[in-house]
């Protein structure tokens, strides 16, 4: 695992550490509301993803959103199962841009891919005080994957975008190609950190590591979310 994610999940303990270290004897840190049992609770995050291993050099970090739920069979054992939706987008980098031009044999100015799926995951609850926890979580999921391509236009030799050109003139780029990849399956592993906000809702904010196998050189990505559980 890479040395991005171990910062991370140091990043994410220690709010919640620091409050079980100043438990005295079995007194609980003082919060001002408790984590109470819900069997199933549901849960809007959102927040940036952040690029690894060799899609460093093709796309950008991007920004993520999600919807899901959780459910916990039992209230006095700290195991839940969780569904996740996500949606994501990434700006491509110049060096996949290069390569892009060179496979459809035209110029390629700009690009952007989209990725959206879901995750099913095992999440294991660690208490650290009535209104506080940490998580870890780890399974899989599916996502496509659908990679835009797009040129420029010129008109009298300025450069045009989707904004319009510098004289004025209104004229949008075009595409060049747009390829989906279908649904590919991907594993993850992560931690967060979870804190009452309410009699009833939580804030919480995780990182997972996810990583797809489907290719030679593998795509690995950090979701970092921040959401409120209901």
């Amino acid at each position: 695992m890479s040395k991005s994610i171990l910062a991370l999940a140091a990043v994410l303990l220690l709010p919640a550490a620091t409050p079980a270290l100043a438990q005295d004897d079995e007194d609980y840190y003082a919060y001002p509301y408790i984590l109470s049992y819900h069997p199933f609770r549901v849960q809007i995050e959102g927040g940036r993803t952040i690029t690894e291993g060799p899609q460093i050099r093709y796309l950008d970090n991007g920004p993520n959103l999600g919807l899901g739920f959780t459910w916990q069979p039992l209230s006095h054992l700290p195991l839940a199962f969780r569904v996740d939706g996500m949606y994501e987008k990434f700006e491509m980098r110049p060096p996949l841009l290069a390569q892009a031009a060179a496979y459809f044999g035209t110029r390629v100015d700009e690009g952007s891919s989209k990725m959206w799926g879901g995750d099913i995951d095992a999440e294991l609850d660690f208490p650290v005080g009535v209104g506080a926890r940490l998580y870890l979580l780890g399974g899989g999921g599916w996502y496509d994957q659908q990679n835009s391509y797009r040129q420029l236009a010129f008109v009298n030799g300025q450069t045009c975008d989707l904004l319009g050109c510098a004289n004025g003139v209104s004229q949008a780029s075009s595409l060049v190609a747009r390829i989906t990849t279908g649904m590919r399956f991907e594993k993850n592993a992560g931690v967060g950190v979870e804190i009452a906000i309410s009699d009833r809702a939580s804030f919480f904010v995780d990182a997972r590591y996810m990583r797809f196998s489907s290719s030679a050189t593998g795509r690995d990505f950090i979701p970092i979310r921040f959401g409120v559980r209901y």
